[in-house]
């Protein structure tokens, strides 16, 4: 079962990853345990009896690793943000849609790429262009990138095309610009 599917049946959880067949989740505050999933088989949706384990898995800087099938999930937290903001050889990008950043104002050290334009954005922007831009280094393919959005869920899509293309050290904010404001409350 693919990793958003699983993401799309439990909205209100985020799915940090799959790892040794146990579904890792958690709520913007609360770890969740849960003893049912739905899951396609041959494409009709049943309900399996399977027990899922929440792990604590991120290290002091605020980052987890979880491997989802090939790729691998790589997270990170509120605390992990605030990390990264201190770290300029670290490109945060927010992903979300320009009326949201007009709303709500982008993560702050972070540039903004609507999520349909970031694969071209890095890839086909000159390095003099991008700095020009976004006043930020253009990544390489071993850049750490961490990728936002409102809640994380398009953020880690987002995450699955740039590990596609042969980045390889990108991460995913989970919880976004929901647990980034409730944090600053």
């Amino acid at each position: 079962m693919r990793f958003n599917t699983i993401r799309q049946i439990h909205k209100q959880l985020n799915v940090i990853g799959i790892q040794n067949r146990r579904l890792h989740f958690c709520s913007l505050k609360v770890p969740y345990v849960s003893t049912v999933l739905k899951h396609s088989i041959e494409n009709k949706f049943v309900t399996a009896k399977q027990v899922f384990f929440f792990s604590n898995t991120f290290n002091a800087k605020g980052e987890a690793e979880i491997m989802s099938g090939e790729n691998k999930s790589l997270i990170v937290n509120y605390n992990g943000i605030l990390e990264a903001q201190k770290d300029k050889s670290i490109l945060i990008i927010d992903v979300r849609e320009p009326s949201e950043i007009n709303e709500t104002g982008k993560l702050p050290g972070s540039i903004h790429i609507p999520m349909g334009d970031v694969t071209n954005t890095l890839t086909n922007i000159s390095k003099e262009d991008f700095v020009q831009k976004f006043n930020k280094s253009k990544p390489d393919n071993e850049t750490k990138i961490i990728l936002s959005c409102r809640s994380g869920k398009r953020s880690g899509m987002v995450q699955e095309e740039l590990q596609k293309i042969g980045y390889k050290n990108v991460y995913n904010y989970i919880g976004g610009w929901l647990d980034w404001e409730s944090n600053q409350k």
